[in-house]
């Protein structure tokens, strides 16, 4: 069963990332190295915008907003320490991963502990 949820997932990650021109800010306005290396590779650029979008959802659904943007600010001082596209990778992925147990959390699917149930 967990096969299947972390696979559906990822199907749900994929095609999202399909539609994504590319990371939710903009390229033209990148200081970073971070950044720079987000816009210059399409994958990551999709990430960047799967989970700014998974971000926004969190947060709306969240009782506790202040505590779903202290997160993402931690994670974003995590990203940013990174040095290669790989890191990068990682650090989306961490993230991602996260924010949809939040997602599935906030719905009712899961329990804080991952357990499914009451």
């Amino acid at each position: 069963m967990k096969t299947r949820i972390v696979f559906a997932s990822l199907m749900l990650a994929a095609s999202t990332a399909a539609f994504a021109d590319g990371p939710a800010f903009n390229c033209a306005k990148a200081s970073s190295k971070v950044e720079k290396m987000i816009c210059a590779d399409s994958t990551l650029s999709s990430a960047d915008s799967v989970n700014a979008d998974m971000y926004k959802e969190a947060l709306q659904a969240s009782d506790n907003p202040n505590h779903v943007k202290q997160e993402q600010r931690l994670w974003l001082k995590t990203r940013n320490t990174c040095q290669t596209v790989d890191c990068i990778a990682k650090a989306y992925d961490t993230r991602y991963n996260q924010l949809q147990h939040e997602r599935l959390v906030n719905s009712g699917a899961v329990n804080t502990d991952g357990s499914i149930g009451h």
